[in-house]
């Protein structure tokens, strides 16, 4: 689906910064084709026995899979918030998890295509809203990057396709992040006016209203 050097480039790093203020016993990456189908796992700190009876059965009652978050916009879950039933609490209990937190990254579109799952060891403490307020922070920091190997657009195709400048191939590139047009004006040295015109021209040649029907337009 995409670059296998880059996720475990990207998981690597992910997992280093959280562990630099929160501490975790393991974690599980994985992508997903669809929300009954995950694959290229990644694992440490767990058995592949516990994972294998996980994926064979368990993750049916395992109240934060990727399956019950696949077509919402959440794209954290702390186990703790949920109550798990008695089967999954004696599948946590035999392999000695005491809690796990989710992350789903997901294209720009809203298609959940990649996650990691950090877990703690039985006995130790359960993870907190403080830490999943740096989880979201750390989350919001990385999505840009993720999206730009992993969900890129044609740049060169586009411009064709659609008659852009230049110019506005470069403002259309900032308009797949979070910046407002504002920060999109400082970030290359251009006044807002100017961004708002580049965005208005990018807008009528694309047939597009709203930059959400941008990203969906040129993002499949």
């Amino acid at each position: 689906m995409f670059n296998r050097d880059f996720i475990q480039q990207f998981s690597q790093n992910f997992i280093a910064q959280i562990q630099h203020v929160s501490p975790i016993d393991g974690f599980l990456t994985y992508q997903t084709d669809n929300i009954q189908h995950a694959h290229d796992f990644e694992h440490d700190g767990i058995s592949k026995s516990a994972i294998d009876e996980y994926l064979n059965g368990k993750i049916e009652y395992d109240p934060v899979s990727f399956r019950h978050f696949y077509h919402g916009h959440q794209n954290i879950a702390l186990l703790g918030e949920y109550q798990p039933n008695e089967i999954f609490v004696n599948f946590m209990q035999r392999w000695q998890v005491e809690d796990t937190a989710e992350f789903f990254f997901r294209k720009r579109d809203g298609k959940l295509i990649f996650g990691l799952s950090i877990f703690r060891e039985q006995g130790k403490a359960k993870f907190n809203q403080q830490e999943k307020k740096i989880f979201e922070s750390f989350y919001r920091l990385s999505i840009d990057h993720f999206h730009h190997h992993v969900d890129m657009i044609n740049r060169d195709k586009i411009m064709d396709q659609y008659q852009l400048t230049k110019k506005e191939i470069v403002v259309l590139e900032e308009l797949f992040t979070n910046l407002e047009a504002i920060q999109i004006s400082q970030k290359l040295n251009c006044s807002l006016s100017t961004i708002k015109t580049h965005v208005q021209h990018i807008y009528q040649k694309l047939n597009v209203n709203s930059r959400q029907e941008l990203v969906c337009k040129l993002i499949r």
